[in-house]
């Protein structure tokens, strides 16, 4: 009951300050994401160079990977706030001699492998610098990453007790023994009512195409789960129970944003069809 309380008093912190986040200014949207971005490497680098028990080289690796998140989305956001001068072309020479410098630095030190770099980049920074595109070049006064984030907690908050209410057959027991059909179900079923909320009662005012929010849940719902799966994979590769304690009843960053990780990218991709066509 205990651990109950505290993980529902910090799961509604942590949606309050997301949600504060977004719709209060751009400014601290960036602060979050780039706490979260550096958190999650440092948990992400951690993960692995204990499990190969190597020497931990997280300075370079995490403020590389920031450096790397930080020169993709700040000019998005430098836009916003001077419409008249486009920074983008700015974003186009810096980050590769930032991978560079940090591949380099891993080889001559044996320190973290590169390939292992790069998927930390592809991992986390990358998911959070589209993120941000969203949310930077959205000039709709409630902001359309809001609506992501609350279709993945949807899913998360239903899959979790539909599996515990109803759950009988596993999901992918291998890796998560906890995860079921039931819930996954029940995830999704939750995830479209919350799509047509958002479609009827939230942005029903702004010029959506017909039943986008219930598509993008289509998508979402599925994507949040594989990007829980993946997390719960790497943990159990890495034989730990969660990434970090930073959160009390939730573990770490990467074991809360899990899902959004995977959850942002097909929802880019969606968001960029439709706007395309």
């Amino acid at each position: 009951m205990k651990t109950l309380l505290t993980r529902s008093i910090s799961g509604l912190l942590f949606v309050g300050l997301v949600i504060l986040s977004l719709i209060v200014d751009k400014a601290y949207s960036l602060l979050l994401f780039t706490v979260v971005v550096g958190l999650g490497l440092f948990e992400f680098h951690r993960l692995f160079s204990t499990h190969r028990k190597q020497k931990n080289n997280w300075p370079v690796t995490v403020i590389s990977g920031l450096i790397f998140f930080l020169v993709l989305s700040f000019p998005s956001f430098a836009n916003q706030l001077d419409p008249l001068n486009d920074y983008s072309s700015y974003r186009i020479f810096w980050p590769l001699p930032i991978v560079l410098f940090a591949l380099m630095h891993a080889l001559t030190k044996n320190g973290i492998s590169p390939l292992l770099f790069l998927f930390g980049l592809m991992y986390i920074s990358i998911p959070f610098f589209l993120a941000s595109e969203i949310h930077f070049n959205d000039t709709s006064a409630l902001p359309k990453i809001l609506g992501v984030f609350l279709l993945v907690w949807t899913n998360d908050t239903f899959a979790y007790l539909s599996g515990n209410l109803f759950g009988k057959h596993k999901l992918y027991e291998k890796i998560s023994p906890k995860k079921t059909w039931e819930g996954f179900a029940g995830g999704l079923v939750f995830t479209l009512l919350m799509g047509y909320i958002l479609d009827t009662y939230v942005f029903n005012e702004f010029l959506y195409r017909n039943h986008f929010w219930l598509a993008a849940a289509v998508l979402v719902s599925p994507a949040a789960v594989i990007g829980d799966l993946f997390e719960s994979g790497l943990k159990r590769k890495m034989k730990v129970k969660d990434t970090g304690s930073i959160m009390p009843g939730h573990g770490g960053i990467l074991d809360r944003f899990d899902a959004i990780l995977f959850a942002i990218p097909v929802f880019y991709i969606w968001d960029l069809i439709i706007t395309l066509y």
